[in-house]
C-alpha cells in the first residue's frame, strides 16, 4: 500500500508542472484533483464568455451591414437629387428666356420702344404676325409663367437644402460605422494573434510531460530540470525568414490601445520557407487551429537558459514532434490567403513569431506564455526597423 501511495505521489509530482500556471504547485493527489477541478471550471467560464463574445460580434456585424446599406441608399438619394436639380436648372434656364420675353411684352404695354424692336425683328410678314401673337399670349400668361419660375427656384433651393441634410446624415452614418468597426476591432483584438483553447492547452502540456518522461526523466526526478538537460545546447538565435519585413511589433498595439501582441509579425510571400530560430527540439505541432492556424513549438537551451519559440499562421508544417532542429531546419512554410478559411487570427501572408523565457508545457501554459513569459524577439534576434525589408538571417549575438 505504501508503494502504491508513493507511486501515485511521484506521478502527481511529475505531472504537476503542466498545471503550474497560477503559481501554486500540487503537492498531493488531492491538490492535483483540486487543480483539475479549477481548470475545468475555468474552461466552462471561458466557453461561456466566448459564446457571449461571438454573439456580440455577430450583432455588431449585423449593425455594420445595416449601416452600410443606409449609406449606399443615401448616396443614391443624393445622386437622384442632383439629377432633379440639374433638370430644374434646365427648366429654369428655359423659363428665364420666357420671362425675358414677358419683360419685353410689359415694355410694349408701357408704350416703350422695346415692342417695336421685338416685332420689327421679324424677317417676313408672317414672322411679324407670329411675334405679335406670341407677345399677346405671353401677356395673357405672364403671371402664370412668373409664378412657375419662382416655384422652380424655390424647389431648387429646397432640394439643395435636402442634399445638405443628406450629406449630414451620411456623415453621421459614416461616424456610426467607424464606431461599430472600432467596437468590433476591439473585440477581435482581445483575441491573441496565437491562442489555443484551455482544453487543447492542457492536452498539449500533458503530451509534453509524457514526452520528456519517455526521453528518460525518472519518477523521482524534477521534470523541469530533466527537461532542460535533454535539450541540445545552442549559442545564438537567427531570423526565421530569409526575406521579409517586420509588419507588427511585440507589445501593446498603439492603434487599438488595449490589445497585447505577444510576438513579432513578418510580412512574407505565401509558401516561403520558415526556419527554426536556433538549435532546439520540436515539442508540439498544432494543425488547423482557429487562432494561429498551423503552429510549431520548439524548446531551446541557449547558453544554459531555456526558451520557447512559436511559429504561427503556417501554410504547412515540415517538422515532427521530438525532432531536433538547427537554425537551418525548415519547420514549415508561411501561410496567407489559403489559410484564412480556418485561421481567424491571420490578416494575410505573414509569419508570427513568439519567443518566451522558460519551457511551454512545463513551466507554464499557453496563456501565461503569451502574456507573462513572452519577450520581445528583438532582444534576442537582430531585426531591422518596422517596415524595412531584411534579406538574410544574420544574428544579433
Amino acid at each position: 500500500m505504501k508503494k502504491l501511495v508513493a507511486s501515485i505521489l511521484s506521478l502527481a509530482i511529475m505531472i504537476t508542472p503542466m498545471f503550474y500556471t497560477s503559481g501554486v504547485k500540487a503537492e498531493t493527489l488531492g491538490d492535483l484533483e483540486k487543480q483539475l477541478n479549477k481548470l475545468e471550471n475555468k474552461l466552462d467560464e471561458t466557453n461561456k464568455k466566448k459564446a457571449q463574445t461571438e454573439e456580440e460580434i455577430n450583432t455588431v456585424n449585423n449593425n455594420i451591414t445595416t449601416i452600410k446599406g443606409e449609406i449606399e441608399q443615401t448616396y443614391k438619394d443624393i445622386d437622384s437629387l442632383n439629377e432633379q436639380i440639374e433638370d430644374l436648372n434646365k427648366k429654369i434656364k428655359k423659363a428665364d428666356k420666357e420671362i425675358k420675353d414677358i419683360i419685353s411684352l410689359l415694355q410694349v404695354a408701357n408704350g416703350e420702344s422695346a415692342y417695336l424692336e421685338y416685332v420689327s425683328g421679324a424677317e417676313s410678314w408672317e414672322g411679324f404676325i407670329y411675334r405679335l401673337a406670341m407677345s399677346e399670349q405671353l401677356s395673357a400668361n405672364n403671371d402664370k409663367k412668373i409664378d412657375e419660375f419662382n416655384k422652380m427656384i424655390d424647389e431648387n433651393k429646397k432640394k439643395q437644402k435636402e442634399i445638405a441634410g443628406k450629406r449630414v446624415t451620411l456623415g453621421n452614418k459614416q461616424e456610426e460605422l467607424k464606431t461599430e468597426l472600432a467596437k468590433l476591432g476591439e473585440e477581435l483584438e482581445t483575441i491573441q494573434s496565437t491562442s489555443i483553447s484551455q482544453a487543447d492547452d492542457v492536452k498539449a502540456q500533458k503530451e509534453i510531460v509524457e514526452y520528456y518522461k519517455k526521453l528518460g526523466c525518472k519518477a523521482n526526478e524534477d521534470i523541469s530540470t530533466c527537461g532542460r538537460s535533454l535539450l541540445p545546447p545552442g549559442t545564438a538565435f537567427y531570423r526565421p525568414l530569409g526575406y521579409a519585413r517586420v509588419t507588427s511589433e511585440w507589445g501593446y498595439r498603439d492603434y487599438m490601445g488595449k490589445s497585447f501582441h505577444e510576438g513579432i509579425d513578418m510580412g512574407v510571400s505565401e509558401g516561403s520557407p520558415v526556419y527554426a530560430i536556433g538549435t532546439g527540439k520540436v515539442v508540439e505541432v498544432i494543425r488547423y487551429n482557429s487562432c494561429g492556424g498551423n503552429m510549431v513549438i520548439v524548446h531551446h537551451n541557449l547558453k544554459g537558459k531555456t526558451y520557447t519559440s512559436v511559429y504561427a499562421h503556417l501554410l504547412s508544417i515540415n517538422a515532427s514532434k521530438g525532432q531536433n532542429v538547427t537554425k537551418d531546419t525548415v519547420v514549415g512554410y508561411s501561410g496567407g490567403s489559403s489559410t484564412k478559411s480556418y485561421d481567424r487570427c491571420t490578416g494575410g501572408a505573414h509569419l508570427h513569431l513568439t519567443l518566451a523565457k522558460g519551457l511551454y508545457g512545463i513551466d507554464y501554459g499557453f496563456s501565461a506564455m503569451n502574456y507573462t513569459y513572452s519577450i520581445n524577439p528583438r532582444n534576442m534576434i537582430n531585426f531591422p526597423a518596422l517596415g524595412v525589408y531584411f534579406k538574410d538571417r544574420i544574428t544579433k549575438y
